[in-house]
């Protein structure tokens, strides 16, 4: 029955501002909004405007930022998370990325993408792995692996 309640709880928070989720702000909140969010995947949108962070006038922004908007969609999917549970959105550390394959130089001004988290494991200590995906159009354009690490302001890394 709780799962069922955090399902419903997660779907009510479809095409809200990513910003509800993040820790982020501007310049470095590169996502608009949640497309959907689920226990184990979410989905973020976001449209490439002139004043993004990481635009190369006459080109758009580098496809290797498709990175920080994926680790950003994770990003999401553990706020959204920690919201259904009265919490705030957690700290995140992007660990490592495996397999990053863009297939376009560049994400172009005016255009809205999308990008996708599944959730392949997650640990206790808040480690987690997640396949991910940038779309546009039903295109897959960009995909990778991520390592994280989720971890609330009371918790201290050992390093």
């Amino acid at each position: 029955m709780e799962r069922e309640e955090g399902i419903g709880a997660l779907a009510a928070l479809k095409n809200l501002p990513a910003s509800m989720f993040l820790r982020h702000r501007e310049p470095m909140l590169l996502l608009d909004r949640v497309l959907s969010v689920e226990p184990e995947f979410g989905v973020c949108e976001w449209r490439i405007s002139r004043s993004n962070r990481f635009m190369v006038e006459g080109l758009g922004v580098p496809s290797y930022v498709g990175i920080e908007y994926m680790a950003q969609c994770i990003a999401v999917h553990a706020g959204a998370r920690a919201r259904v549970r009265g919490d705030p959105p957690p700290l995140g550390f992007l660990l490592g990325t495996r397999q990053y394959e863009a297939r376009i130089p560049y994400f172009v001004e005016g255009v809205t993408y999308q990008a996708s988290c599944q959730q392949l494991i997650r640990s206790a200590d808040g480690m987690g792995s997640f396949e991910c995906k940038i779309k546009q159009g039903g295109r897959i354009l960009a995909e990778a692996r991520l390592a994280v690490l989720e971890q609330t302001d009371g918790m201290m890394l050992d390093v």
